[in-house]
């Protein structure tokens, strides 16, 4: 057992004694310290050897990305990356990654996995249980548990997957380069189409270019840049990297291409994350590389890529064994019921989302909790997702895929893929019996499905799938292990009926905490779409079909008709033995947010008509223009009074207060607008507003900090920018305000910033609520709404699934 320096620690310095371990030598006391002597930029701590109270010995150094190098002395210099003794590797996102330890011939072999994040704790993954597989650790503590362990008490365990000669798993052998090479320089930055050709022209440039310069420009130089550049300007495709999956991701708009182009697309964002997936497997990632394996080696990682998908099924299932139900079960104020539809469902987007995958996973799935059964639909992997060309290690070159080929690889990768979704089914829950998994081709219109029982999937697939591990998919090994599953069954909503009504279909009663969250007690009060066939929305039709009227009959018409409403609504007030309130919500997510607005738990929500809603508006309209102006905001504030959460509503109200320059109110209106905000349109409207508001009333800084919080993209971002340029000016400022200082601005003056918390935990508990008490109609318009706001994959993916699109 190597030791170095032996330094004294002063009293500032910080120290953490580590529990004792097993294989440890008797009497010996090891820890980590920092702030005790000089350490390189980036890293954390030194892992150490106790002597007495106030002096330890150097063992080793911990970086903050995932590595641990032996060390003698303290030093501020940068070790050399490929001098790493433990290495983690985050292939699969912040939960799961492998650990790889240097063995005596200088090979980083595959020792096990790791689970959870280096800003919270931290778990080792391994068939047998380990020490530190039973115990969960910050960072810096089990790194350097697993550094003694695994590198000073005992030699490496050697996992097989990918073999060389020796029966080792290795990372292959790599060159120093002269200067460090960015694959992906500019990639989050240029257009993607001009990102790849700068990348292909640097390596062209390059005299002398590295293996992983050479794999890259092969991949990159496959995609036609001309379609991709004509996809570019018609399809709004931008690149993003997805840090949850550490993974590129193509955002396109679907409707403006077609299928093919969709597929097309999806081949370009494969050979983005094929080229990622082995800088990943060299231990860079997106950081520049100082050291590159061969070509041929880069393209053997590959191939392991698409050969090793199958490994996930083991890790689900371990996962699953380990963690049960879902991380993210609170998401609001109250968390979901353990083994119910919340905790499932998102168990089951967590376990998917968390797949790092070379290929786009398009997905969407049901779950009926009666049966204990879940249901999964994914695209199909496409032909050109596959390698079109592989490194022949004789020749020295790279030799075709013929389409056929690349064809058989696409059904054989789908096939794994299928065994993979079966897993994350019967991870997500124990109380999981059956699932189907469905593979649906977009082009074509086909479908293939594969049923599984649980039983029988863990005693007959989970080996087979382990045994594929490796193998190439030219073998057709999970193909033939399927056949047996095949069905005729189509995916299809397998939730009860009854759970997917909409409210007007639904007389179920509210559970109790629903019912004092959303001020109902059955969901068909719920309801805001209005009946087809009411008798007000067709007489409102018909006066707006008998055309253009002079203002006084429009008034007197639209009055009389107002009038007769209200004094409706006023008699079903006048018949419920309960307090009520009578309002409008434009859609089932305003009708959820309004309790936000009602501080009476035991009040009750009437529905407004449609029509008394419309007419008021029109009213607003037509006094408006014809410069009736104050009788423009009175009805518009009767308006605002029906209909609270109503942007609409909100908008008419400030556009007439705005005429009447009364900006005082129109700060007050658009205050109250925000806390019900959660678009980004009807943001950028309300800030807008409230900028020129401050503005005219002397607030000068407000109003520049309302300009800047308009969201950028938006319509109206390019007058508030030009509007906030001449604000500067005339304050006499050069820079804009950053986001945070004109949030703590906007703030300090009593402007909600949205969405706000109470807003995001009214939707966020509703959800879970909901989805538990089996109201997923209305639970999938809430879920949709976190998603738009959080912008949390797993939201998507359950948004979709319940919405079934």
């Amino acid at each position: 057992m190597e030791t170095g320096t032996t330094i004294r620690l002063s009293f500032l310095a910080r120290r953490k004694r580590l529990p004792v371990l097993p294989e440890q030598p008797s009497g010996t006391v090891f820890g980590i310290v920092w702030d005790a002597c000089p350490i390189p930029q980036g890293f954390v701590c030194y892992i150490v050897q106790f002597i007495e109270r106030s002096r330890a010995k150097i063992m080793g150094l911990v970086s903050g990305d995932g590595r641990v190098y032996r060390a003698l002395a303290p030093s501020d210099d940068v070790p050399a990356d490929e001098d790493a003794c433990l290495i983690l590797v985050r292939e699969r996102g912040n939960r799961v990654g492998d650990v790889y330890v240097k063995s005596d011939n200088g090979r980083l072999v595959h020792t096990s996995a790791f689970r959870g994040s280096t800003a919270g704790t931290m778990r080792e993954v391994a068939e047998e249980a380990t020490w530190n597989t039973e115990h969960s650790l910050v960072y810096r503590e089990f790194m350097a548990t697993m550094f003694l362990r695994h590198c000073v008490f005992h030699a490496p365990a050697v996992h097989v997957s990918a073999t060389d000669d020796a029966g080792e798993a290795t990372v292959p052998r790599t060159e120093q380069l002269a200067a460090p090479v960015e694959i992906f320089k500019g990639f989050r930055e240029a257009l993607l189409t001009d990102a790849i050709s700068a990348l292909l022209f640097r390596i062209e440039r390059n005299e002398h270019p590295s293996g992983i310069e050479k794999f890259a420009h092969s991949l990159f130089s496959e995609i036609d840049l001309a379609r991709l550049r004509t996809l570019v300007t018609v399809g709004e495709v931008s690149l993003a990297h997805i840090e949850n999956m550490d993974g590129f991701y193509i955002n396109l708009n679907r409707e403006a291409m077609s299928p093919e182009d969709v597929v097309f697309l999806y081949g370009v964002e494969s050979r983005l994350n094929r080229v990622l997936a082995v800088l990943k497997r060299i231990g860079v990632g997106l950081s520049p590389a100082s050291t590159s394996p061969s070509e041929e080696a880069c393209s053997l990682l590959d191939r392991m890529g698409f050969e090793e998908v199958t490994s996930h099924v083991g890790r689900l299932i371990r996962e699953g064994d380990h963690a049960p139900r879902c991380s993210w079960n609170a998401p609001g104020t109250v968390a979901c019921q353990p083994g119910g539809e919340w905790d499932v469902r998102m168990h089951v987007a967590e376990l998917c989302e968390g797949l790092n995958l070379l290929v786009r996973l398009e997905y969407r799935f049901d779950y009926c909790e009666e049966s204990h059964r879940i249901a999964l639909q994914f695209t199909k992997i496409s032909a050109t997702s596959m390698p079109s060309s592989l490194y022949d290690e004789e020749s020295s070159s790279w030799i075709d895929v013929d389409d056929g080929a690349r064809e058989r690889a696409a059904a054989e990768y789908g096939c794994r893929i299928v065994m993979v979704l079966a897993a994350a089914a019967f991870a997500a829950s124990p109380t999981i019996s059956n699932c189907l998994v469905e593979e649906h081709d977009p082009i074509g219109q086909t479908y293939r499905s594969f049923a599984f029982n649980r039983t029988a999937f863990m005693v007959d697939l989970l080996p087979k799938a382990l045994e594929l591990v490796g193998v190439p998919l030219a073998t057709g090994g999970a193909a033939s292990a399927l056949r047996a599953s095949e069905t005729s069954e189509r995916f299809r909503r397998i939730a009860a009926p009854e759970r997917t009504a909409a409210p007007r279909d639904d007389a179920r009663r509210l559970p109790e905490a629903l019912r004092d969250l959303l001020h109902a007690d059955f969901a068909r009060e719920l309801e805001v779409v209005e009946d087809k066939d009411d008798e007000f929305v067709m007489r409102f039709a018909q006066l707006q079909g008998e055309g253009p009227l002079d203002p006084a009959q429009a008034e007197a018409k639209l009055g009389a008709f107002i009038d007769e409403m209200q004094t409706a609504c006023a008699v079903s007030e006048l018949e419920e033995d309960r307090p009520v309130r009578t309002q409008f919500c434009e859609n089932h997510l305003g009708r959820i947010l309004l309790p936000l607005f009602i501080d009476d738990p035991s009040v009750r929500v009437l529905r407004a008509p449609d029509a008394l809603f419309f007419a008021q508006y029109e009213l607003c309209s037509m006094y408006l223009n014809c410069g009736a102006v104050e009788q423009a905001i009175l009805e518009a504030r009767r308006l605002l009074d029906m209909a609270t959460t109503s942007m609409q509503a909100h908008f008419t109200l400030i556009s007439a207060l705005a005429r009447q320059k009364m900006f005082d109110e129109v700060i007050d209106v658009a205050k109250h607008g925000l806390r019900a905000a959660y678009d980004r349109d009807a943001i950028a409207y309300l800030f807008y507003r409230l900028a020129f508001a401050y503005w005219n009333e002397g607030d000068k800084l407000t109003a520049l900090a309302c300009y800047r919080l308009v969201p950028a993209g938006e319509q109206i971002a390019a007058v508030a920018q030009e509007e906030a340029r001449e604000l500067m000016n005339r304050m006499g400022l050069a820079e804009p305000l950053g986001f945070a200082e004109a949030v703590t601005i906007a703030k300090a003056a009593g402007v909600p910033i949205p969405p706000t918390d109470e807003l995001y935990n009214q939707v966020a508990d509703a959800a879970v609520q909901l989805m538990d008490a089996g109201f997923l109609y209305l639970a999938a318009r809430c879920v949709y709404a976190m998603w738009r706001m959080y912008g949390k994959d797993e939201l998507g993916v359950i948004s979709r699934s319940l919405l079934f699109e």
